[in-house]
């Protein structure tokens, strides 16, 4: 019984030399990767935070648009507010957005209630200054606007 437990003990003892040894092999690669993160963080923030145009969307209801740059059009859908992405040296931008009314609901008795909510579309430059705007609270309403960078 003696020499069982000496011999658990031992193992239990290499164990912990062996967690131990590695814990302090992966804290330095940790570290290493974690500075490798640092790194790619402060990038992708000086890459975003100046000099790329966006156009955001703001509303509280589903909406539907197409924005176009000099990487061509894309047509994009959603609800709520939203930010997208331009090109690096996007040009001429327009920008054309609609409610998405086909999401209405009928009352009870039938009836659909107008969508009155707001939908503002911006154009918005690499230093972060709104260059375009146009907002509607019409039912089904639709905006557009451009701007030349």
């Amino acid at each position: 019984m003696k020499k069982s437990k000496i011999g658990i003990l031992s193992v239990i003892g290499i164990l912990v030399l062996v967690v131990m040894a590695s814990g302090c092999t992966s804290s330095n690669n940790n570290t290493t990767m974690s500075n490798q993160s640092q790194s790619q963080s402060q990038n992708t923030q000086s890459s975003t935070n100046g000099k790329i145009p966006t156009v955001k969307v703001i509303a509280s209801g589903p909406w539907m648009g197409q924005i176009q740059d000099s990487s061509g059009s894309k047509s994009v859908s959603g609800t709520g507010s939203q930010t997208f992405q331009l090109s690096q040296n996007p040009g001429m931008v327009i920008i054309s957005f609609s409610k998405d009314n086909t999401k209405n609901t009928a009352s009870t008795n039938g009836t659909v209630t107008p969508d009155t909510s707001t939908l503002t579309i911006q154009i918005i430059d690499g230093n972060g200054n709104v260059v375009a705007t146009q907002t509607t609270s019409a039912d089904a309403g639709n905006v557009a606007t451009s701007h030349s960078f």
